[in-house]
């Protein structure tokens, strides 16, 4: 990235030059579009604290900017958690889910009260998945309609009830547990990239 910045002084150039490739370090995991957009918005920010700075000389105001921005590993290193988790939960990686779950669970009651309902959500869409791959080798797995009314997901066969749809139940689940699942990743996805 061309320097975009104009720095005067020589030994602000070197610290601004050194405090750059620190970040080109710190952001190298991220994709070219995030990483350039991180390396832009805290280059602004240092900039702007610079000009505003009171100190005499160029390089003192940089270092003032550099204490008041803080360690890199204590904003750079969440926030790039936080884009690569947000990349791999949108392409529908589990692990990346289970993460963000487990991440939401940290930033408030609300959130904490939406984890638990996308973990319930998730473990229906995996069993619906499950029971119907299982009924393939089993006729007995599926929805079962008692005579009370009740309805029950079983893998074994009840008395006095009547299996809903056997023949179709693999080919139904299937699509309703994939489909699911595509749409609570992009639910997922779209809460998590608010700010």
């Amino acid at each position: 990235m061309k320097q975009p910045f104009p720095i005067k002084s020589e030994s602000a150039k070197k610290l601004w030059q050194h405090f750059e490739k620190e970040l080109d370090h710190k952001i190298k995991d991220l994709p070219q579009t995030e990483r350039q957009d991180v390396k832009l918005e805290i280059l602004s920010h240092l900039y702007e604290s610079t000009i505003n700075d009171p100190a005499e000389s160029e390089e003192n105001r940089l270092i003032n900017a550099i204490e008041r921005l803080g360690s890199p590993d204590e904003y750079l290193t969440p926030l790039v958690s936080d884009i690569l988790l947000n990349l791999k939960t949108k392409s529908g990686n589990p692990l990346a889910i289970a993460q963000s779950l487990a991440r939401n669970v940290q930033r408030s009651l609300l959130q904490t009260l939406a984890s638990m309902v996308f973990g319930v959500l998730y473990f229906f869409i995996v069993m619906i998945f499950i029971m119907s791959v299982a009924h393939l080798f089993n006729p007995d797995v599926g929805l079962w309609l008692h005579q009370s009314g009740a309805v029950s997901l079983s893998f074994e066969a009840h008395e006095n009830s009547t299996q809903w749809m056997p023949q179709w139940f693999t080919v139904i689940g299937l699509v309703v547990s994939i489909g699911s699942y595509m749409v609570l990743n992009n639910v997922l996805y779209r809460i998590l990239r608010k700010p």
